[in-house]
């Protein structure tokens, strides 16, 4: 008989849902950062263009630019959302396994007096209960 088993192992992937409320591992926070710099100063930059454009009309008689571009930027909106996190569930992985390799036999007993039993296996498809 050859039993072959490696015991159960666990392994529990919680990096998603760390990331999804903020706590990121190093590559994944400079990787979002740096997006999130290229967009808002691609943002910064329209911005700035379309206020100087504003303002360049001032030669076609549109003299309120500069109220306006300061009552804009004094009424930002400002967004609340209430949501719930992680969003996704962590991953789960079982490893681990029981092989047994066995072959089926009989046993061979008798009695040589009440206090001593022999018992002996030999191979094959039946069992001999015989004593």
């Amino acid at each position: 008989m050859i039993i072959d088993r490696q015991l159960p192992r666990v392994i529990i992937d919680q990096r998603q849902c760390f990331s999804e409320a903020g706590l990121k591992g190093i590559a994944d926070f400079s990787a979002e950062s740096v997006q999130y710099a290229y967009q808002k100063a691609a943002e910064g930059i329209d911005q700035i263009v379309y206020e100087g454009n504003r303002m360049a009309m001032i030669e076609n008689d549109m003299p309120d630019a500069i109220p306006e571009i300061a009552f804009e930027k004094g009424l930002e909106y400002k967004d609340w959302t209430i949501d719930t996190i992680p969003k996704s569930r962590p991953k789960i992985e079982i490893e681990g396994h029981l092989n047994i390799d066995w072959e089926a036999g009989k046993i061979n007993s008798y009695k040589e007096n009440y206090q001593n039993y022999k018992v002996s296996p030999t191979t094959g498809k039946t069992v001999d209960t015989q004593k």
